[in-house]
């Protein structure tokens, strides 16, 4: 969550201050001139664009302490391409882990978690997949989850659609602040007030306090299941 809202915040001055460092000095036209054939690119030729961006975000969820990219995608993709490519690439990176896991790192993993995974398998016995779509929902680490859940007895077909579906919540608010990010256009063509937008400043709230959000109402339910271990100890 933290690096997604910082990735947010840079992507957003960076944007805002070379538009008006470059509208200052003449030289705006050198950057607008890149976004725009990468825009013209992806309007021209919306297959090839979004088969790139589906395996390039698919590329980069398998690399550890990669993320804000559903930020970048959304701002340059739009929300409904952005938040399937998002969800599709994550699922499938996810499965890729899982596997990986299951098939070269279980015992290594078990042995490393031992107590962890004793209380994983006891909750994934009792839950099934609900368990891991909650821990989804509640945004827990990426990377980690994948790996630790190849080392249960959890199913793929079950991991699958745990994580397709619980990963939607979070990547269409994350898009949604992507989108919300003005192009170079717009801030050479309105300035700072391209910028200070209320939808803007919404979207960074709904960052901060979504998985907040979800990470409560998920705390109420499982303190009705006191002999299950504490989603957020995890």
């Amino acid at each position: 969550m933290k690096s997604k809202i910082l990735t947010f915040l840079i992507l957003t001055i960076v944007i805002t201050a070379a538009g008006l460092l470059f509208r200052r000095y003449g030289l705006f036209k050198v950057l607008l001139t890149y976004e725009i054939h990468i825009r013209t690119f992806l309007m021209s030729k919306p297959i090839l664009g979004f088969v790139i961006g589906l395996f390039s975000y698919f590329l980069l969820s398998i690399i550890p302490g990669t993320g804000g990219k559903s930020v970048i995608y959304g701002w340059l993709f739009g929300f409904w391409q952005a938040v399937i490519i998002a969800d599709c690439a994550l699922t499938a990176a996810a499965v890729v882990t899982f596997l990986l896991s299951r098939t070269l790192m279980r015992d290594a993993i078990r042995s490393r978690f031992f107590f962890l995974m004793q209380k994983l398998d006891h909750s994934f016995e009792r839950e099934g997949a609900y368990y891991l779509l909650a821990l989804r929902l509640m945004h827990s680490p990426y990377t980690l989850t994948n790996y630790v859940c190849g080392a249960t007895s959890l199913s793929t077909f079950s991991f699958w659609w745990s994580t397709q579906l619980g990963l939607i919540p979070s990547t269409m608010v994350f898009v949604f602040a992507g989108t919300q990010i003005p192009t170079l256009e717009e801030v050479i063509q309105y300035g700072a007030s391209a910028v200070l937008s209320p939808k803007l400043l919404l979207a960074l709230v709904l960052m901060g306090l979504f998985p907040l959000l979800i990470r409560w109402v998920s705390s109420q339910y499982w303190k009705t299941y006191p002999e299950k271990i504490q989603l957020k100890d995890n």
